[in-house]
């Protein structure tokens, strides 16, 4: 009996061991679990900051987005602008062009001039046509007094 005492012993001193080594097994697990938790926290942590700045940068986007739309849009308005413009501006060059084709030169002007009647040739001009004139009135005044002879002559 004795021997199975002692076998019993180190049985159960086998046991504690077993369960020494269990507990310090446990032990670094938990540690270990522990550790694992610490990383879980920080990959959250970093997960959330990642998130945060995804949020961020979709707003940020959608901002760049609306600006290059606006530009976008202004740039056609700009495009139509100076297409308006440059139709207007070939309208001006054929007006300028035709401006040029009616345009006297100098020899034209020049040439103008010489045809041009001087001031005494006006002053003759108006001299011819008073006398003209005063013959008319004097012709005007004789019809006048020979339908009033041939009146008074047609009553008697």
């Amino acid at each position: 009996m004795e021997e199975l005492l002692r076998q019993l012993t180190t049985l159960v001193q086998g046991l504690v061991d077993d369960m020494s080594v269990l507990k310090q097994d446990m032990q670094t697990v938990k540690q270990k679990l522990g550790q694992l938790e610490q990383r879980m926290d920080k990959l959250e942590q970093r997960m959330d900051k990642q998130e945060e700045e995804l949020r961020w940068l979709k707003e940020q986007m959608k901002e760049n987005t609306d600006m290059i739309k606006a530009i976008r849009d202004n740039q056609l308005e700009q495009r139509s602008i100076q297409d308006g413009m440059r139709h207007e501006i070939a309208n001006l060059r054929g007006e300028m062009a035709g401006i040029r084709e009616q345009m006297a030169t100098k020899d034209d002007l020049s040439r103008l001039r010489e045809q041009m009647a001087t001031k005494e040739d006006i002053s003759l001009i108006h001299q011819r046509l008073d006398y003209q004139l005063g013959r008319i009135a004097k012709v005007e005044e004789e019809m006048y007094l020979l339908k009033k002879v041939y009146t008074c002559s047609l009553k008697s």
